[in-house]
């Protein structure tokens, strides 16, 4: 499996396209709006903390708006997937030699960055399931068990 995970990386020209492809994507109408409903949202929560200080809003009351508000936050797109992006670019390029490098607890640890789930059937590996923040760096696995390239 480790093998998999390291021989696995997408070339920097793949990567690289992959980054721009998602500029694009953050740049278009229906994600502008969701940065200026998190840039409302957020305000919202500051206001809310001030009205609690200030005693206008009882704690019951400022619990449930606070809540509702950080519910919805977190249910907007992320705003900061390019910095995302860029942070797990850098550890994944540099995946193959520190898994090389590492001792077996270490290891581990590297494929919890990038692996969600291996699935083995039959002593062999079959598939392996990466995170999902880490899926835009690896090559979809298009094997099948019996060999054919045609899943």
């Amino acid at each position: 499996m480790l093998g998999r995970i390291a021989g696995g990386v997408l070339p920097q020209a793949v990567i690289d396209m992959a980054r721009t492809e998602l500029r694009r994507h953050l740049e278009t109408p229906d994600v502008l709006v969701a940065g200026r409903q998190r840039a409302r949202l957020l305000t919202r929560l500051e206001q809310l903390r001030k009205q609690h200080a200030w005693g206008d809003l009882t704690d019951a009351v400022y619990q449930t708006e606070r809540d509702a508000a950080q519910a919805a936050l977190a249910n907007l797109p992320d705003g900061d997937r390019i910095v995302v992006f860029d942070a797990y670019r850098a550890r994944v390029l540099v995946l193959p030699d520190a898994i090389a490098a590492a001792s077996g607890a270490r290891r581990e640890e590297l494929c919890r960055i990038v692996v969600e789930r291996v699935v083995v059937r039959d002593r062999q590996l079959e598939t392996i399931d990466w995170t999902p923040p880490a899926r835009p760096f690896f090559e979809k696995q298009r094997e099948c068990p019996q060999g054919d390239s045609n899943p």
